[in-house]
């Protein structure tokens, strides 16, 4: 039988770590999507830096796009 932190990690779900601090389960509970904070925390500084530069790049495109 599958328990139920396992049948929610297999359906996507987020499953908060058992050594989460008190603001970890703050956040969390005032909804904000922890599951991708982790997956940033994963990558490297400049792999974060590189993500937030063709976030900005895009951005920029669309503003671009909308004045002219």
């Amino acid at each position: 039988m599958i328990d139920e932190e396992t049948l929610a990690q297999m359906n996507g779900k987020y499953v908060m770590p058992p050594d989460a601090g008190p603001a970890w389960r703050a956040a969390y509970e005032a909804g904000v999507d922890m599951s991708l904070l982790e997956d940033s925390l994963k990558r490297s500084s400049w792999e974060r830096l590189l993500a937030n530069d063709r976030a900005l790049g895009l951005v920029r495109a669309l503003e671009k796009a909308k004045v002219n």
